[in-house]
């Protein structure tokens, strides 16, 4: 009698765990592991077990969440006392997940319904890792002398930014080096914002970036490439946006460009981005331009039409 009300209460009652095969993963990585349920003190009826992967974002002083993906496992079944039950696990990841950072995180959460007792919760944390071709653009950096900042791969409400600063190279002329970056099948495209220091203040210099898979495998020309193109910003803030495209390293280019999708972070837009724009405006639909160049921290074009020049830079249709 005393166990069966302990086991109502929560003590001694049914357990649940997700045991995953490790922490770490890449965008589109398949996810494993078992889902293990232990039995308590006393025989109990489990309604249902549902797993949730939630990606929550900090924005200002909140952290938005929301469901990603659920796994409801509906069988009802009686798990016996010090009864042991596991089931497989497997889900394959989304391909433009926003990677993990100080402002990103995942977890799987865990409920194990129990009829007439306490549900018990198990919290389980993954970190997403740049995709391949993304780390190695991050490691021409840092080759470069550049280390990430607290606050970078931040979500904006539309994609993820990346903040860096110098500590060798470009120190004492730049502030920071910001990107947006696309992926696809040849190559990686970044749209990059370089805050230099001039005699007048600090000015703004961008560049649209297409680094191609040969320029990708080979780290060396990556690190010069990148310093070259830097040194050209820094040396001439004031020319604008003008688009740098690399061609590949063989002696024949591509029939075809790109097809640019593959928006790093873009997945969380469809997600949270309505929460992220809605948490960073405070003048509402009045201010909807100012809270999208703040999210974004580029100026709004004539018209205000960011939208539509995000659209044209990662591929989307033009205008006659």
């Amino acid at each position: 009698m005393i166990k069966n009300l302990m086991a109502k209460l929560g003590k001694g009652g049914a357990k649940v765990d997700l045991v995953l095969e490790k922490e770490d993963y890449l965008p589109g990585e398949e996810v494993k592991g078992e889902l293990m349920i232990q039995g308590g003190t006393v025989d109990q009826q489990i309604n249902r077990i549902q797993v949730d992967l939630r990606l929550s974002v900090r924005v200002k002083e909140k952290t938005l969440s929301q469901t990603i993906q659920s796994f409801p496992f509906q069988q009802s079944f009686t798990i016996q006392s010090a009864e042991r039950r596991s089931f497989p696990f497997s889900y394959r990841l989304p391909e433009d997940l926003p990677v993990s950072g100080n402002h990103i995180f995942y977890t799987f959460d865990t409920r194990l319904d129990i009829a007439a007792g306490v549900d018990h919760l198990d919290h389980d944390t993954i970190r997403i890792h740049p995709p391949r071709p993304l780390q190695k653009v991050l490691d021409a950096f840092s080759q470069l002398g550049f280390r990430e900042k607290y606050d970078s791969r931040s979500f904006t409400g539309q994609t993820q930014e990346f903040e860096l600063f110098p500590t060798e190279f470009l120190q004492g002329q730049v502030e920071e080096v910001e990107f947006i970056a696309a992926l696809d099948g040849s190559g990686v495209r970044l749209l990059l914002e370089v805050d230099v220091f001039t005699g007048f203040g600090k000015q703004e210099a961008r560049r649209e970036l297409f680094l191609a898979s040969d320029c990708l495998d080979d780290e060396n020309y990556l690190q010069e490439h990148l310093r070259e193109v830097l040194t050209e910003m820094v040396s001439d803030p004031s020319s604008g946006f003008s688009p740098i495209q690399h061609q590949p390293m063989q002696s024949h280019a591509a029939k075809s460009g790109p097809n640019w999708g593959g928006m790093v972070g873009g997945f969380a837009a469809g997600l949270l981005g309505g929460m992220v724009l809605s948490e960073l405006a405070e003048g509402g639909l009045d201010g909807l331009s100012e809270t999208i160049e703040e999210a974004t921290d580029f100026e709004l074009p004539d018209g205000g039409e960011l939208l539509d020049d995000i659209g044209d830079f990662f591929g989307g249709d033009d205008e006659d």
